[in-house]
């Protein structure tokens, strides 16, 4: 069985949680910041109570029953910074998603290579970067891959998945079977600023915030530009 790691404990690590524990799997969830004892069980059971309670959304509307809920629940650990070392060390699929910022991921995936087996794969979920720039941040960037989940992860299937030009091309099929395991469809997108959706979502709220009048009359309606 595919070990699982989500790397930070925001809404996209508990998101991601969810999608594999419900497909089956064994995942683990690190907090990947150093915190005080009391921060982070703090922060460790409000993920746990996050997801118990989209699990029980989904058991409302009749998708599963309280001994499946109980079952993806347990399937689900989550952990301080200080096991990353042990976790890390069996994870064959990690999937990144601290802090939307460069530093914090060349920072996440330094230390997460310093513990990964030469042959995990590993994964970043973000929606603004570019894949070789992350690529170039990890050791053995054959094995890097970007799968951009939407959110909520748990709810939308599609995933972009945007290879680097360092990817082996095993990397993007066995990302792809896995995400297809879990019941996603997967589209391959190049290494471009804002992936397909984000980009498509941008120019979708900025055609609706565009002052009416300053909207050429043939694109409010095109029959008008023959008049």
């Amino acid at each position: 069985m595919t070990r699982i790691v989500a790397l930070g404990a925001g809404r996209m690590g508990r998101g991601i949680g969810q999608v594999f524990a419900y497909a089956g799997y064994r995942v683990d969830i690190i907090d990947f910041k150093a915190r005080d004892d009391a921060a982070g069980a703090q922060l460790r059971a409000a993920a746990r109570a996050e997801i118990d309670a989209n699990l029980g959304l989904l058991r409302a509307l009749g998708v599963l029953d309280a001994a499946q809920q109980a079952s993806i629940m347990a399937r689900i650990a989550l952990h301080p910074l200080e096991a990353a070392p042990r976790v890390l060390a069996a994870a064959d699929v990690v999937f990144e998603g601290v802090t939307e910022t460069l530093e914090a991921k060349r920072d996440a995936f330094a230390r997460a290579c310093a513990h990964l087996p030469a042959q995990a794969i590993i994964a970043s979920t973000t929606s603004s970067m570019l894949s070789d720039t992350l690529a170039a941040c990890v050791t053995q960037p054959a094995r890097f891959i970007n799968t951009h989940f939407l959110n909520p992860a748990y709810l939308i299937p599609l995933v972009e998945v945007s290879p680097a030009e360092a990817t082996a091309e095993a990397t993007f099929d066995a990302t792809k079977a896995l995400l297809e395991s879990a019941g996603k469809v997967v589209v391959r997108c190049a290494a471009s600023p804002g992936f397909i959706v984000p980009r498509l979502q941008a120019a979708a709220m900025n055609e609706a915030i565009e002052p009416a009048s300053l909207i050429p009359s043939s694109r409010i309606c095109p029959s008008l530009a023959s008049r």
